[in-house]
């Protein structure tokens, strides 16, 4: 099989004005020129543009409120989340002081936090469950989870964090309520019904419908590939978690074909072994017949990532990391995300306080975005040979060159 020329080595021409040109700039051309082949759908609905009501005031809250968290596995996102979302509260007067808080940016464990969270913080109307924190959400973790929710005296709300945690608690078998962020898309796992509609009284998920139609977008305006890899797990949880129905609308939309490998994910730890060996012998076979490579979230620890993503930087193949900057630091070529969590957090410890003050959450707006970021490798450029060009370079927030 000949080997198509990669389209990496088709640099980008050069804007007029690139030196003048800026992130945002740069990211609305990306967008703009997916337009004509129906583009104009990632605008938000114009529900989700309305201005929301006041905040309540935290002495609008009736009683105390007993908090647990639940995330699928330690992540950074997560743990950045929950953080953004502490810091607005605080600002909001609904915690104590938060100065010593046990988070630094990057980090992935959120045990510690929610331990030091249980015993210092001060709150007029929040309890932080010192032994309501679930990390690694197992089946039968999430089990006793729910049981303990089906208890009236015990949890008051859960805050949940990715898929499986959100696809775990977001059941009829309790009516504790759960605000799930951080999920790849909320809609297709079953966690919620629609933007409009949680399709359940107790349960809310943060949406951001287009995300990933917007990275792919930008990701074939670079590189003018048609052909791009995907691996992922041929599970319901699976295709929810890499978004697979955005991929494929993207891919009619934009007119470039799917090269599919399946991987299922590790039941466990003692499970991870087989997982990577089969990531390793997927990701080899793209890296042969792609042109490119979405990189869709997968199992793999981030410090196993540089040695994990090396069959496509030997064969020269451009890579985007669905997951963020995170993977774009070990190797990935490109990704974009959040150009820092303070609206997420707003939006998070807002949706917190109204529920806490009576509003049912399937009531509340689920969809949030904000302006992305940009991030490059540039040892990744020069591994397989492409030259970032200018205008993307000064549009980037974040640029790693190390491998």
């Amino acid at each position: 099989m000949s080997q198509p020329v990669p389209p990496s080595r088709r640099p980008l021409a050069d804007a007029p004005g690139a030196a003048a040109m800026t992130r945002r700039g740069w990211m609305a051309g990306a967008i703009a020129a997916g337009a004509a082949a129906g583009l104009g759908a990632l605008r938000p609905p114009a529900a989700a543009l309305a201005a929301p009501r006041p905040l309540p005031s935290v002495r609008e809250v009736p009683r105390r409120w007993r908090v647990g968290y639940a995330e699928s596995m330690p992540y950074g996102n997560y743990a950045a989340t929950l953080a953004a979302i502490l810091g607005e509260l605080e600002r909001m007067g609904w915690t104590g002081g938060l100065t010593g808080m046990p988070y630094r940016p990057g980090q992935t464990d959120t045990a510690a936090l929610w331990s030091w969270l249980s015993a210092r913080v001060g709150s007029p109307v929040l309890d932080f469950v010192a032994d309501a924190h679930a990390t690694n959400l197992t089946a039968e973790g999430a089990a006793a989870l729910v049981r303990r929710l089906q208890d009236p005296g015990d949890i008051d709300l859960m805050i949940v964090m990715g898929t499986v945690a959100g696809v775990a608690l977001a059941t009829d078998a309790h009516r504790v309520p759960v605000l799930a962020f951080s999920c790849t898309n909320p809609i297709a796992a079953g966690i919620v019904e629609s933007e409009t509609d949680t399709g359940r009284d107790h349960v809310w998920a943060h949406l951001d419908p287009r995300r990933f139609q917007r990275q792919l977008s930008i990701f074939h305006k670079t590189f003018r590939f048609r052909r791009l890899g995907i691996a992922y797990d041929d599970s319901p949880t699976g295709r929810a978690i890499a978004s697979l129905p955005d991929i494929e609308a993207s891919a009619e939309r934009l007119g470039f074909a799917l090269v599919r490998r399946h991987v299922r994910a590790p039941i466990d730890h003692l499970d991870q072994y087989r997982y990577e060996v089969e990531l390793t012998d997927a990701w080899e076979a793209l890296s042969r017949e792609a042109e490119a490579v979405y990189i869709t979230y997968g199992r793999w620890p981030l410090d196993r990532f540089s040695q994990l993503v090396r069959p496509f930087l030997k064969r020269r193949i451009p890579t985007f990391s669905q997951l963020g900057p995170e993977e774009v630091e070990r190797g990935a070529l490109m990704s974009i995300a959040r150009a820092d969590m303070a609206g997420i957090g707003h939006f998070g410890a807002a949706t917190l306080a109204r529920v806490m003050a009576g509003e049912p959450p399937r009531r509340l707006p689920q969809v949030y975005f904000d302006t992305p970021s940009i991030a490059w490798n540039a040892a990744t450029a020069a591994a397989i040979g492409y030259r970032i060009p200018f205008p993307a370079l000064l549009a980037a927030d974040s640029l790693h060159g190390v491998l």
